[in-house]
């Protein structure tokens, strides 16, 4: 819309120079003047849905670097919960227990 604004501006300008012309009570000044309300009223909507989909975009994106931050600790964690469980798989079910027993310990 940033690069339309122009365009919408001189439009608008030009409407009003036509209205500026013409007998303010005929039916060609109402006309005008409707199409100049429609115009605006579109241009509006249109801004603010545009406002609306830049804030949603906006969220979307602080969720998305959300996600990847976890994803990347998670990453980061992964190979050293692998390790610990493959080490468990070599101890005896009481030494799997102790070990609960410290870990609990630390909660």
């Amino acid at each position: 819309m940033r690069n339309e604004q122009g365009h919408y501006e001189h439009f608008i300008l030009q409407g009003h120079t036509i209205l500026d012309k013409t007998e303010p009570d005929s039916s060609d000044a109402e006309l005008v003047s409707q199409r100049l309300d429609a115009v605006n009223a579109t241009w509006d909507r249109l801004a603010a849905q545009l406002g609306e989909r830049e804030a949603s975009l906006s969220e979307v994106l602080d969720a998305s670097t959300q996600f990847q931050d976890t994803v990347k600790t998670l990453v980061e964690w992964l190979p050293s919960a692998a390790d610990a469980v493959d080490s468990l798989a070599s101890q005896t079910p009481a030494e799997q227990r102790e070990q609960l027993k410290v870990f609990h310990a630390f909660l």
